[in-house]
């Protein structure tokens, strides 16, 4: 008998029958704290490491490692973020730890909605939904939806999560269970997909030839509005009411302008901010990586610089992450990601096909926290889980 009951003479089934009923405030109160205060042997954590191989840290968060296209070496790497220590091994990450085989080929994007982790694996052309220690608990795989393309990016919203696939589409699918639910016709090779307001909006690249921002309504899921954006768009995230686009700005390589865009939804009107080639939010603030990658060199050499912009402001700050390692300087970024649970910045830094990646932690005032192996190559995106 645990001490809640032993101090009390009601049940918890007694007590879960109050706290549904409208009592008062401050009756409430006293529950809630009574049942906190009795359970000081708080060791049941087994939601959190119910059907693990290995027992995690509550504070936990995972790196998407691409890996190399055609190499069949995605890796999802698990991390306790509050000592920034990676479980496992580059031979062996979580997920192949709790489902004895490996992701797959091109891991190219994860969300984390609901307490779950969604993948997917591009080149495998499949969707997977992870529970909070990373073990499988459905699939639904787009091989047999050749007119839909292969899977690209995803988005949740409304108990749905939302794909992009290359032959134009974002699709939607039930979130417990992955269920099929149709697909809409966008732009051409969508990439990055967020939910704002009960709207889906994606970009479509064109392989560098489109220049459209499609947005769905999530109620009639029925056609897409287009917008004219930028040329090659690549990202898109949706931040302090704002859509905030990313991406190549022209077609030939050697005119890369890699210019930053924000869409306001409420008037319609797209305006450039900065340049930048990786973008992150977190509330008003937008996070600018912007990396110059030589490509003449063994490994790739580059220099990365981030800054931030105000949505609400319209200022830019170029000094906004502080004691930045000459290391991180001199190397190319590959992905940043901000925790929507404390609001810490990781700067992804890759080393391509010659050996892991690198992030490099700061906290939210800017400040330089440390590093640690991604666990893998090609590391592009952190989602948090608590």
């Amino acid at each position: 008998m645990n001490q809640y009951k032993q101090h009390n003479n009601k049940t918890e089934m007694e007590i879960m029958k109050l706290l549904r009923m409208k009592a008062a405030p401050l009756c409430m109160l006293a529950l809630a704290a009574l049942f906190t205060a009795c359970d000081d042997n708080d060791d049941d954590w087994s939601w959190e490491n119910e059907g693990s191989q290995i027992e995690l840290a509550r504070t936990r968060g995972f790196v998407l490692n691409e890996g190399s296209y055609g190499e069949n070496n995605a890796h999802l790497s698990c991390f306790n973020y509050a000592t920034d220590q990676i479980y496992g091994s580059t031979t062996t990450d979580i997920y192949e730890i709790q489902n004895g085989r490996k992701i797959g080929d091109t891991g190219q994007d994860v969300i984390a909605y609901n307490g779950n982790l969604y993948m997917v694996v591009y080149n495998s052309n499949y969707v997977v939904k992870l529970n909070g220690v990373g073990k499988e608990e459905a699939r639904i795989s787009f091989a047999d939806k050749a007119d839909l393309g292969q899977v690209r990016n995803l988005a949740a919203g409304s108990g749905y999560i939302y794909v992009t696939s290359y032959g134009g589409y974002v699709s939607r699918l039930d979130a417990n269970t992955l269920e099929y639910k149709g697909s809409v016709q966008v732009g051409q090779n969508p990439e990055q997909v967020t939910v704002l307001d009960g709207k889906v909006y994606c970009v479509n690249s064109g392989w560098g030839y489109d220049n459209r921002l499609s947005i769905i309504d999530e109620k009639s899921f029925d056609t897409a509005e287009q917008v004219e954006i930028m040329t090659n768009p690549q990202s898109v995230i949706a931040t302090g009411g704002k859509i905030v686009i990313c991406g190549y700005g022209s077609a030939d390589y050697t005119q890369y302008t890699n210019p930053v865009q924000v869409y306001d939804p409420k008037t319609g009107e797209c305006t450039e901010v900065g340049h930048g080639t990786n973008i992150a939010g977190h509330g008003n603030t937008v996070y600018i990586v912007n990396t110059t990658t030589d490509y003449s060199t063994q490994p790739y050499t580059g220099t990365t610089t981030v800054s931030s912009y105000d949505l609400k402001t319209g200022a830019t700050n170029d000094n906004v992450l502080k004691n930045v390692p000459d290391e991180m300087k001199n190397a190319c970024a590959y992905g940043i990601s901000v925790s929507d649970l404390t609001g810490d910045i990781y700067v992804c830094i890759t080393n391509y096909v010659w050996g892991d990646g690198t992030v490099y932690h700061f906290d939210s005032n800017g400040n330089y926290v440390g590093k640690f192996t991604s666990g893998g190559q090609n590391p592009k995106k952190l989602v948090f889980l608590n």
